[in-house]
């Protein structure tokens, strides 16, 4: 059986979706036409195919492909949004959503994470389907919107921001179910267990604005908050003490710095300072608990200067989740990724956790998943999506190999009996 299944998968037929996928520019807002696009290939193949309207013009596709009956529903789900827009981007081909291919290599925006993984799941359906390989359970492909670490603060609103994971959260807060769950979000081929949640967080420092003659006058906030960082990154260091964790390695990152008026900078000081940083979470950690953490550090840095004025907003909050390694899903990937790559997989270390993945929201309505990618892994061996300035990259080989281990993964997992 897993011979036939092996040799039905088509090679031209995966490089040509990805190829076609990776051509469709689709950041975040912008999901209409890539959607349109898979969900007529998945048509194609012979599949249940709806739309979800997550919001006008920003659809998730569902398609399923039904089992006999008897077996676990898997659940394969991956995003159309890319990590960047063409607009704001340095030069390099893998930052461009135009399909490059060099030696094996191919490059493009979204190449890595993670439009390669709705190839290999048409692909691997698609094999099972050539082969008229017997599933007792039914495979869902979920293709969704809105997955990119993006949040509307401030100015920045509307739809091109409204991502953290939108599309998932809507899709089975929208009845999708499933036993379980498998992400091709780009490991480098390695098996990820979980992920930590995130919390963007806005601090705010309140300055008294005045002319630059006469600056001696006024409060500046800018270099409050340049006092400031030095402790926010310290922080660091108390922060994952207290949230200690087997596998996972919580975070804190400096994403943004924005005060003042960059037409006016006469205005010195400026009225306010605003900070953006990324929180991530250990699973279950309340953001309340995160929230009077980081109250207590601006308390104690108010309490050495009695001119700091802030305040404190998160923004955007995401639980995060873990599995066994004795569930179901790791199982069956253990063993196809044995069977295809000859060796035992390898776990990500502890700050690959920290990359947040569309698993955490569907874990809230009890569908355990792990996530596993052919992205995430470059020609030198790193593991980056990125291959320095040259941008997102993906080996073929990888592509097809991966490929391979989804097809047994899912045969495995949809002859299992329901939990």
């Amino acid at each position: 059986m897993g011979a036939t299944v092996l040799d039905a998968i088509d090679r031209s037929y995966i490089t040509e979706m990805t190829r076609d996928l990776v051509n469709i520019p689709s950041p975040t807002g912008q999901e209409a036409a890539i959607a349109q696009y898979y969900a007529g290939r998945l048509r194609e193949l012979g599949l249940e195919v709806e739309f979800q309207e997550v919001e006008a013009e920003r659809p998730n596709v569902i398609a399923r492909y039904r089992g006999t009956g008897g077996g676990k529903t898997a659940l394969l789900c991956g995003h159309f949004d890319t990590s960047t827009t063409p607009d704001d981007t340095v030069p390099g081909p893998g930052y461009s959503p135009n399909y490059v291919e060099e030696g094996g290599w191919v490059y493009g925006l979204g190449i890595s994470n993670m439009k390669n993984a709705l190839s290999i799941y048409a692909g691997a359906v698609r094999a099972i389907i050539e082969s008229r390989t017997r599933l007792k359970g039914d495979i869902i492909i979920g293709a969704v919107i809105g997955e990119i670490e993006k949040a509307p603060v401030d100015k920045y609103t509307g739809k091109a921001y409204r991502g953290g994971g939108s599309g998932a959260r809507y899709m089975v807060h929208h009845g999708v179910a499933a036993d379980v769950c498998l992400d091709g979000e780009p490991t480098g081929m390695r098996l990820q267990l979980g992920n930590t949640g995130y919390i963007f967080a806005r601090i705010t420092i309140k300055g008294i604005p005045s002319h630059t003659f006469s600056k001696a006058t006024g409060v500046d906030p800018i270099s409050k908050m340049e006092a400031l960082l030095p402790v926010i990154r310290k922080w660091e260091e108390t922060y994952q003490k207290k949230h200690p964790h087997p596998f996972m390695l919580p975070l804190i990152g400096v994403g943004a710095i924005e005060g003042g008026y960059p037409f006016k900078p006469s205005i010195c000081p400026a009225p306010l300072c605003h900070l953006y940083i990324h929180i991530t979470t250990i699973p279950g950690t309340k953001p309340m608990t995160v929230y009077q953490e980081l109250e207590a550090v601006l308390k104690e840095q108010a309490a050495k200067d009695p001119e700091l004025e802030w305040e404190l907003k998160f923004y955007l909050v995401s639980d995060g989740y873990e599995v066994p390694k004795s569930s179901s899903v790791v199982q069956a990937v253990e063993r196809s990724h044995r069977e295809v790559f000859k060796q035992a997989v390898i776990y990500p270390e502890p700050a690959r956790y920290s990359v947040s993945s569309d698993c955490s929201p569907i874990f809230q309505y009890g569908i355990p998943g792990v996530t596993y990618g052919a992205g995430g892994i470059t020609p030198s061996g790193a593991y980056s999506m990125y291959d320095g300035a040259k941008g997102e990259v993906l080996g073929l080989d990888n592509l097809y190999k991966m490929t391979q281990s989804y097809t047994l993964a899912l045969i495995d997992l949809c002859n299992q009996p329901p939990d």
